[in-house]
């Protein structure tokens, strides 16, 4: 077979053309993702229920999590590092960042689910938000658990919040959550 460019070059024009044109969409890319230009954004949903959470250490591998109030900690359950590790995983994040930013770590979240069937863990000291049903059925319904738990039958006491320190599986311990959309 024969060299269809033999004695020819590849045309210069089409070559200046094309990287013209990928360097065109570089900048504009940039330009868009740098400046927020073009952008399309929609406001965040309406938050439907709310709760604040203290996520409190213990030092048998486990952690309590309690609502925070006037007249102390209320705990509503014992996650365990074998069995809540999504959830405990996700916490770590949060704690990372707050660490990160010298901020304290044993301050309160806020779990909220919003009406349009989101439910995210809020770090109201950063202002980050993760959106837990991007993670699955399983894993969203172990943090609506956490929404709708009532004070846990427990001897411990609640006082001191603290990081977990291990991590684990995730567990869920009802079947598919309210408002999850698969």
């Amino acid at each position: 077979m024969s060299d269809p460019f033999a004695g020819r070059p590849f045309p210069r024009g089409v070559l200046i053309g094309a990287a013209a044109l990928i360097g065109f969409v570089i900048i504009a890319a940039a330009t868009v993702r740098l400046t927020g230009i073009g952008a399309t954004q929609f406001p965040p949903a309406p938050v439907a229920e709310a709760r604040e959470l203290l996520f409190i250490a213990q030092g048998d591998d486990s952690t309590l999590v309690a609502i925070p109030g006037e007249a102390g900690n209320t705990p509503i359950a014992e996650l365990h590092t074998a069995e809540d590790g999504f959830v405990l995983g996700v916490l770590r994040t949060m704690i990372r960042d707050r660490k990160a930013n010298d901020l304290p770590v044993d301050a309160p979240y806020v779990l909220a689910l919003r009406v349009d069937g989101r439910l995210v863990l809020l770090d109201p000291l950063i202002g980050r938000e993760i959106d837990v049903r991007a993670f699955g059925p399983t894993n969203y319904a172990a943090f609506v658990t956490l929404l709708r738990a009532g004070p846990l039958e427990t001897s411990r006491e609640a006082t001191a919040p603290a990081a977990p320190t291990d991590s684990g599986s995730a567990a869920a311990r009802s079947g598919q959550a309210p408002g999850y959309a698969d």
